[in-house]
């Protein structure tokens, strides 16, 4: 991904912001970076989804489900984390919270979100709570993150990010 950054970002610092907006780079890498993004998520809500079902074959529960909450994959975000480019330019300002799946637990979620106004801002909120619940698995101690909270967050940007407009192949330079 650095590969992909590093021409972008030259052009980000000696050009600035509306320099960067304008130049073909952005079109191109906010389509890549989108893309990542979203294959990442969808991994994620699959592990999740793993995790809920009730196998009762299991020997050890706990232990599957911290080998599952290990794999959790991070890597587009911390790609992008890490960049010198605003991670705010590849994602849409505005959240539509009407639009988010249906849920048990949607009303309380949705007060714990009630800060959360933007994509990047519910994209870094879900990294870091997959971050602390790798980190409590791989502790050995009890799962102290709300798992189905995790969830629906992974739902709801999975929502919003099918609902942002996607960049004609016209858009997309072959530069």
């Amino acid at each position: 991904m650095w590969d992909l950054l590093a021409e972008p970002a030259k052009t980000f610092i000696k050009g600035g912001l509306d320099a960067f907006r304008k130049s073909d780079e952005i079109k191109n890498l906010t389509l890549a970076i989108q893309d990542r993004i979203r294959r990442e998520v969808r991994f994620n809500a699959a592990i999740f989804d793993a995790i809920s079902k009730d196998d009762s074959s299991l020997k050890t529960p706990e232990v599957v489900r911290a080998a599952l909450v290990g794999s959790l994959r991070t890597d587009a975000f911390d790609d992008i984390n890490n960049g010198l480019i605003p991670i705010v330019l590849f994602f849409s300002p505005e959240l539509d919270k009407h639009k988010w799946p249906k849920w048990k637990n949607k009303d309380l979620y949705l007060e714990y979100l009630q800060s959360t106004e933007t994509q990047v801002d519910l994209l870094e909120r879900i990294y870091h709570r997959i971050s602390l619940a790798k980190t409590f698995a791989e502790c050995g101690g009890s799962m102290q993150v709300n798992l189905d909270y995790i969830r629906f967050m992974l739902a709801a940007l999975d929502v919003s990010m099918k609902s942002m407009p996607k960049p004609s192949t016209s858009m997309v330079s072959n530069t």
